[in-house]
């Protein structure tokens, strides 16, 4: 699906907010697409505490060649966290639990935990869109609709 084609409740996963960051990765320009969607008034985007949180080790580590200086990687994600139109969920503890059972109930175990937290916030905030690049991470999670804006 087509960026500008996006209507209704969405929020902008991890990948998405790193190549918004990084001016010479190829998906760059597409990824600040998606962020300029917040300007549109059909258009809420959201994104997690835990995204944020998720970009720092990306920045800093030996995926981002040449690694972003912690002081970069921080500048980077408090500017994502203040842009305006984009709303930031906080994690609780309801979403935790929610997160454990989308575990058992889909056979998750060891780092696919985080994908279901995500999905568990989008859940009780009823965001029925991810803009991701993992697409497989959320297939088949019922109420969630994972779209590649890069596709």
């Amino acid at each position: 699906m087509r960026v500008e084609k996006i209507k209704g409740r969405a929020l902008v996963d991890t990948n998405v907010l790193i190549y918004a960051t990084l001016t010479a990765d190829p998906r760059h320009e597409q990824a600040r697409e998606v962020l300029a969607l917040r300007h549109r008034p059909e258009v809420e985007l959201f994104i997690s505490v835990q995204n944020l949180a998720e970009m720092y080790p990306n920045l800093t580590g030996p995926k981002n060649q040449p690694p972003d200086s912690p002081e970069l990687a921080r500048n980077k994600i408090q500017s994502l966290a203040r842009l305006r139109g984009i709303t930031v969920l906080p994690l609780t503890l309801e979403t935790v639990h929610l997160a454990l059972d989308l575990c058992v109930s889909g056979g998750v175990a060891r780092q696919g935990y985080f994908d279901q937290q995500i999905a568990a916030l989008m859940i009780r905030e009823n965001i029925p869109v991810i803009l991701t690049e993992n697409v497989k991470d959320f297939k088949g999670i019922k109420g969630i609709k994972p779209i590649n804006p890069f596709a």
